[in-house]
């Protein structure tokens, strides 16, 4: 029976298994609140899914030590004055870790940032973005996931060795990576805007710049970080509309 914490000498089978289950539970819903949260904040939504993953398990490392400090004393029957913080700390770190990259790999299909401060730009009008070729979108979607394959293609983001692929019915998570998405839907459809992210160029339904930081808003809500180098080619193919 497993004894996670030192608790193999200080409970009995029944106590280590409320324990162990008590403790997973909280770590677990620790990791996914502090990772959902990195999601959804302009800055780390930009950063590669790992080192969201890294500072959302640190995150939550913090409480979810508390709660394991809690739960000893409680099942081992243990004064609280006598447990200590900073040996129990490094432990539930390694936990949150394994969690942290459990749950970051089964995210729904959400906005990947709040609502940013940039002003919004007018985006050109519809007749302008045409819509992917369903041939080749359609091709590409029965081949990644074909659970998806009668779905509307929006995004793709590479997260890892893996690709998160958006689409108007959701999303999956595939073992692909994101150049060679890219190559395969050729050109036309859409662009790369960021080191992790492609997009379709009809997906877009609005552009927020300001200055030299940008983001898209997706039809279904997701907004996406631009890369400054990413950018200037953005402009150039009339992504980006000037207000009037």
């Amino acid at each position: 029976m497993f004894g996670p914490y030192g608790t193999f000498l200080s409970m009995d089978s029944v106590s280590r298994v409320v324990f162990w289950c008590a403790s997973a539970l909280g770590i677990a819903a620790m990791a996914r609140t502090a990772h959902a949260g990195l999601r959804r904040w302009p800055i780390a939504a930009a950063w590669p899914a790992w080192q969201r993953r890294a500072l959302s398990a640190l995150i939550a490392s913090l409480p979810a030590t508390l709660w394991i400090i809690l739960l000893f004393s409680l099942c081992a029957k243990v004064p609280l004055g006598a447990l200590h913080f900073w040996r129990t700390w490094p432990q539930v770190i390694v936990t949150s870790m394994v969690f942290a990259v459990i749950l970051g790999r089964r995210d729904p299909l959400a906005p990947l940032a709040t609502a940013p401060a940039p002003e919004p730009v007018a985006f050109p009008p519809a007749a302008a973005a045409p819509e992917p070729d369903p041939d080749v979108a359609a091709a590409f979607l029965a081949r990644a996931c074909p659970r998806l394959c009668d779905a509307r293609l929006l995004a793709l983001e590479a997260e890892d060795h893996y690709l998160r692929i958006h689409t108007d019915r959701g999303a999956e998570l595939v073992l692909m990576r994101l150049r060679d998405a890219i190559a395969e839907l050729g050109e036309g459809l859409g662009m790369q805007v960021h080191r992790s992210f492609w997009v379709a160029r009809a997906a877009v339904a609005e552009a927020m710049v300001r200055g030299q930081a940008a983001q898209l808003r997706l039809s279904d809500g997701t907004v996406v970080p631009v890369s400054r180098t990413a950018l200037p080619r953005l402009k150039a193919a009339g992504w980006l509309a000037e207000k009037d």
